[in-house]
């Protein structure tokens, strides 16, 4: 039950950063959504979510950063189970900051695992703005393991995607012994003039079950 609320919530959240983008256009285009705004925004979506289905949750950050900086990792928890978000917006697609999301995944566990339960989640949250890099361009094939379908469309915008010799899920399961078992990326941003998605600028997720 956690888990399809969690996935409805993903889905739910790319209407609520729609109108986020609608209010402060052309912030958000102008790579203003810090790491902190982005999970604060996703936690209630999820608390909405999950008291639209009479489950009354509590959020609380993590206290895994330098005091100086503002939360972006958070637990929502109900009477179903935690979920643990970990954010990061990804400056770039290069090796080291897929390294750092690792670092931050491992540690999540290290300092929290004595508290994490059976029915748990975790949801690494992403978001990137694709540039002209082959690392950048190979990001959405390292987080879902597939290439999209609308390879028209990414092109129609100047966007050439690449494969990667790695993915991410391979590599979770070889740092952790755990399989993200949903992988999406979403286009939330629209351009003002035609409505069309912003598809350089993307937002990844991947949920993986914490006894997995």
């Amino acid at each position: 039950m956690l888990s399809d609320i969690l996935i409805q919530s993903i889905g739910q959240f790319q209407q609520d950063c729609s109108k986020l983008c609608e209010r402060n256009y052309p912030a958000i285009h102008n790579r203003g959504m810090t790491e902190h705004h982005m999970a604060l925004a996703f936690t209630r979506r999820l608390s909405r979510t999950l008291s639209e289905y009479s489950h009354t949750s509590t959020t609380a950050p993590l206290d895994m950063l330098p005091k100086r900086d503002l939360p972006h990792h958070f637990r929502v928890s109900c009477e179903l189970g935690s979920v643990w978000i970990v954010t990061q917006h990804m400056m770039n697609a290069s090796k080291t900051y897929r390294r750092k999301l690792m670092k931050d995944i491992a540690q999540w566990k290290s300092e929290f695992g004595f508290a994490i339960q059976p029915n748990d989640l975790l949801l690494v949250l992403a978001d990137h703005w694709l540039t002209r890099s082959q690392s950048s361009r190979e990001l959405i094939h390292w987080w879902t393991g597939v290439m999209p379908d609308e390879m028209v469309k990414y092109q129609s915008q100047g966007i050439s995607l690449y494969e990667s010799d790695s993915q991410l899920s391979q590599t979770v399961e070889q740092h952790f012994s755990m399989s993200p078992y949903y992988l999406k990326i979403a286009h939330p941003l629209k351009r003002v003039a035609d409505e069309e998605l912003v598809r350089k600028y993307v937002q990844l997720y991947a949920v993986i079950e914490c006894n997995g």
